[in-house]
């Protein structure tokens, strides 16, 4: 099946960026044969071919690209990608102190809309195209046999679901899944991980690089952990020898496995677990601070959504710089890439001012080695975290 482009629209094609949009199809054909998940050959409206991809005819995101140029991948390519993929991270120096790795990073591997994160013995698979969900055997077949895992399980996306004009899906791909959160390892943390039910495929693994940041600040701080989840951060300064820890999560099950995580790591009088909006916590608490994470979930889920999400970022940043002690350091984190880094600065920078509170800009924080992002799609890098200084 082939899909033409309109005059002109070939340039990205060409740049090798991955997205081919429903403006830019001038015509596929033939028209009968347009499935979600259908394998197409990309040409311009002049004939030349352009590359090989998966069609998915309700979405606005037409066409996903695999390969690029006039020659089709060889049979088997899906496999050995994430083959490789998969050999990567195993070869990877910096991942050697974990069993908690991204595997298939979709774009960044060159396998749009296919995630897959294992977890100690685990692989959890996000399956987020039409072109994907209708290889799904295919594909659960591959992690095995790359892995070794024992048990592979598919998480839903239904927003990506509803964007392909596809059904969900959630259930075990292989092996059989333990009836109890995974155990996992990072260096000196351990978490136990909710594969079914926990947010994404059960835990944030693109903020492995800041927990490690945090165990190395937390030494004597009293640490504000802002939309802790299961206490990702709250363990790493816990670990790192922190004087009390904040948690403050609106989710009960989140904070009775932060519980579990956090048992014994802190007298009794040094943890404070809030089950409440972060946004009001911060509003109405009165505790003074040393060391402040504020990671709340995608505020901009779309473009539309920037206007909204740069306000309630500014809000909760300036209502932490208010609960900063002198000398204080802030970590503070977007997760879409609708709020790039040169927003998000802005928008610290004006609760700053507001606040009264001036900063200095220790470090820029993004994605760890495993979640790498292709120069060829810069969508791909969708978290921006800053280390600051009060």
């Amino acid at each position: 099946m082939d899909v033409i482009l309109h005059a002109g629209r070939e340039r990205s094609v060409l740049r090798r960026h991955p997205w081919i949009l429903s403006g830019a199809v001038a015509n596929v054909a033939p028209a009968a044969a347009a499935q979600p998940g259908a394998w197409v050959r990309v040409l311009s409206h002049g004939g030349e071919v352009l590359g090989f991809g998966y069609l998915s005819p309700a979405s606005q995101l037409r066409v996903r690209l695999v390969a690029f140029g006039k020659d089709e991948p060889a049979e088997g390519w899906l496999a050995e990608r994430i083959a490789v993929a998969v050999a990567r991270r195993n070869d990877e120096p910096l991942l050697r102190d974990t069993d908690a790795v991204r595997l298939v990073n979709a774009e960044g591997d060159g396998l749009p809309g296919l995630v897959a994160d294992r977890y100690g013995d685990v692989v959890v698979v996000k399956l987020m195209s039409a072109g994907m969900l209708a290889r799904r055997e295919s594909i659960a077949n591959a992690l095995c046999e790359a892995t070794g895992a024992a048990a592979g399980y598919e998480r839903p996306d239904a927003a990506a679901a509803r964007r392909e004009g596809m059904p969900t899906r959630q259930g075990v791909l292989w092996g059989e899944l333990p009836s109890a959160p995974v155990p996992i390892r990072e260096g000196r943390r351990c978490y136990r991980v909710d594969c079914v039910d926990g947010q994404k495929t059960g835990f944030y693994l693109d903020q492995r690089d800041a927990r490690d940041l945090v165990e190395r600040l937390a030494d004597g701080r009293r640490m504000l952990d802002l939309f802790a989840y299961t206490g990702g951060f709250s363990v790493a300064a816990a670990v790192g020898g922190a004087r009390s820890v904040t948690a403050v999560d609106s989710s009960q099950p989140a904070l009775a496995l932060a519980a579990e995580h956090l048992e014994g790591r802190l007298p009794a009088d040094a943890l404070r677990l809030v089950r409440q909006d972060a946004f009001g916590f911060v509003r109405e608490d009165e505790g003074e601070y040393d060391l402040i994470v504020v990671d709340p979930p995608p505020l901009a889920r779309n473009r539309g959504d920037v206007r909204r999400a740069a306000r309630a970022y500014k809000d909760v940043t300036l209502h932490a710089l208010r609960r900063a002690s002198p000398g204080a350091r802030l970590l503070a984190f977007s997760c879409s890439h609708h709020m790039g880094a040169e927003l998000f600065r802005k928008v610290i920078f004006g609760a700053s001012v507001d606040a009264a509170r001036p900063l200095r800009v220790l470090a820029q924080l993004g994605q760890p080695v495993d979640h790498a992002v292709a120069l060829d799609h810069p969508e791909g890098a969708y978290l921006t975290g800053f280390l600051l200084e009060a």
